[in-house]
């Protein structure tokens, strides 16, 4: 099954805080006690009430904020002697082949529409895993250490959106200068131009608004393999927050990697 956040020993401990539990929607819900004040007199108590809501707010904000933060900070590559006890990569159930990872974006809330891609995905028989942009070391590191002795870990597939788009094409240059060959790299909206595919990389496909925070991916003078930059600019309904969601979008992501599976 699909699995969202990455199950490992290496790296840091990633949760939210006490105070907060996050919903299957991927937003956060408070729990603690109820707070009451009492004042002296109906403008004292409004005053109060006022102050205190705004408090409450206020804080709110900023533990949100500072626990999406801290899941979505970069997180160190991981020593070989670190990750040993990790849980297999998954590989496609169907063709029992392959590795299809799933990269989020910033505050790893907003980009939902991997996990609904990851789904579909996994109803044609095609298992992946979802994470947040941040751990794609630590999936790469691994990745290369099990591909020397188990080649049915190709082929590898990449998704991302925003932050996760950049950081799809790290992984990939990353997996592929290291000997492990990359299929295809899906980028939805990426957002710095600095990522570049390389040598070892067969396709990358790119969705971006050119009126919006979107950019045009250019490769490096070694890649050889196909690019695609698709501008949907046209699309007044998709905006760089529900790029990633665009069911439109989804199904031709689908036909790419099941074409792929179908092939093995």
């Amino acid at each position: 099954m699909r699995q969202s956040l990455p199950i490992s020993t290496c790296g840091p401990k990633i949760g939210y805080p006490k105070n907060l539990v996050a919903n299957g929607a991927g937003q956060e819900a408070v729990t603690g006690r109820h707070i009451s004040l009492v004042g002296h007199g109906s403008r004292t108590k409004n005053t109060m009430r006022r102050l205190t809501c705004f408090g409450m707010v206020g804080f709110l904000g900023l533990a949100i904020a500072f626990g999406n933060l801290a899941q979505a900070a970069p997180t160190a590559v991981p020593k070989t002697s670190e990750i040993v006890t990790v849980s297999p990569l998954p590989v496609a159930a169907r063709a029992e082949r392959g590795s299809v990872f799933f990269l989020r974006g910033l505050l790893n809330v907003f980009s939902r529409g991997m996990d609904r891609l990851s789904n579909k995905l996994e109803a044609k028989g095609i298992q992946s895993r979802v994470t947040n942009y941040s751990h794609w070391q630590q999936f790469a590191v691994l990745l290369v250490s099990n591909y020397r002795t188990d080649k049915s870990l190709a082929p590898v597939v990449i998704v991302g959106h925003s932050l996760g788009a950049d950081a799809a094409v790290n992984m990939g240059n990353y997996l592929a200068t290291r000997g492990v060959p990359v299929r295809l790299i899906v980028l939805f909206d990426a957002v710095d131009g600095a990522s570049k595919p390389g040598a070892g990389i067969a396709e990358v496909v790119n969705y971006y608004k050119s009126d919006g925070v979107g950019k045009v991916v250019k490769v490096l003078p070694s890649f050889t393999g196909k690019l695609v930059n698709i501008d949907v600019s046209d699309r007044k309904d998709i905006d760089h927050l529900n790029i990633d969601k665009a069911s439109s979008l989804h199904d031709e992501v689908i036909a790419n990697v099941v074409s792929i599976f179908g092939k093995l």
